[in-house]
């Protein structure tokens, strides 16, 4: 796949500033970035034009690393939870959201099989384990496991004022040192409080979370992913935006319009390729490809599209609220100013084009 600007349109924006060299991150999870970097695709579309493509994993440098935290690195384009992304916005980080994309994965609660917790209402005064981990900017995985919860928690007419939360702490390692949520302990301290009676349920997601279920015998009491209204889906994962600095997205267009048709093309090779996809997930969250089709269903290979749909910016609004108000962000913005529409739009018009 290649997409190029028309050459009057490429003369005029390189006119702005000079780009030689681009940044890229994502998260261990199913992301058109993923599919597009698996197959060279984002690659070889800009060594067309001398620009090189870099992953922030092989700096060496820590501050470079913690970009895909804080979005502090200028030319960074940023696909993954929304977390850390939300974050970086309310601390003052000025970025855009260029695109959305929204690929459901298993979301459940976990109990013991021996627990006589056989519904979400019998949660009522029973202790939740809610992960903690030190060390980091934003704790996306205690924040994650709330939202989690408190989603659950409603479906049983309950809230969080209605169970006991119990902390479940670890040490968070540098993001250059680890995998991410594709490392086989994620959710391990968890499962383990669960299996030794310290609490009696906790969320997991993913094809971690589900290799947790079934490997260490664990029931499942119920999988947001079930749910028919898209809202009550929404977590780290629903919607992932994709960002980039606000300066790359006003001076040069046509580079994130560029990248962005890229992953256009990536969503739409996956559509027709669900054995690759599922193989090229499987090795982004540390699973097998059946694993990664279990946990993300049989269609997963379909939704890898970018869009900026009303149901997407709703959702990214939502979890803006839920973070702001269990305070893991401390500064409120708004979304719909948080989003650029022009560098998708002009993604289209290139595929078009080419």
């Amino acid at each position: 796949m290649s997409v190029t600007a028309q050459p009057s349109r490429q003369d005029d924006f390189a006119k702005s500033f000079s780009v030689s060299e681009l940044w890229y991150t994502r998260c261990p999870v199913p992301t058109a970035s993923g599919i597009a970097l698996d197959l060279g695709l984002l690659r070889d579309e800009f060594a067309k034009s001398g620009i090189g493509l870099r992953s922030i994993r092989d700096s060496d440098d820590p501050r470079v690393n913690i970009s895909h935290f804080d979005h502090s690195l200028p030319g960074l384009f940023r696909e993954g939870g929304n977390i850390p992304a939300i974050w970086a916005r309310s601390e003052g980080r000025d970025t855009v959201v260029v695109a959305l994309t929204w690929i459901d994965e298993f979301q459940a609660i976990l109990v013991r099989p021996d627990s006589g917790i056989v519904s979400l209402s019998d949660l009522r005064h029973r202790k939740i384990g809610l992960p903690l981990q030190r060390g980091q900017r934003v704790d996306f995985a205690r924040a994650m496991a709330l939202r989690g919860i408190d989603s659950s928690l409603a479906l049983g007419g309950l809230s969080l004022d209605d169970v006991e939360l119990v902390d479940v702490t670890s040490e968070q390692r540098s993001f250059a040192a680890s995998s991410g949520v594709a490392n086989g302990r994620f959710h391990e301290l968890e499962s383990d409080a669960l299996l030794h009676g310290e609490v009696d349920a906790i969320y997991v997601k993913g094809a971690p979370g589900l290799g947790t279920a079934r490997g260490r015998g664990l029931r499942i009491l119920l999988d947001l992913a079930d749910q028919a209204d898209p809202l009550l889906r929404v977590n780290n994962g629903n919607p992932r935006p994709v960002t980039v600095d606000r300066r790359t997205a006003l001076e040069r267009p046509d580079l994130v319009a560029r990248y962005l048709a890229v992953l256009l093309g990536a969503a739409d090779w996956a559509s027709n390729h669900p054995e690759g996809v599922f193989s090229i997930i499987g090795h982004e969250v540390g699973r097998s490809a059946d694993e990664a089709r279990a946990a993300y269903g049989e269609n997963a290979h379909r939704h890898f599209g970018l869009d900026l749909s009303e149901i997407r910016r709703q959702g990214l609004a939502s979890q803006k609220d839920f973070l702001l108000r269990h305070g893991f962000i401390s500064r409120d913005f708004d979304v719909e100013s948080w989003i650029d529409p022009a560098p998708l739009k002009l993604a289209h018009e290139l595929l078009h084009e080419s």
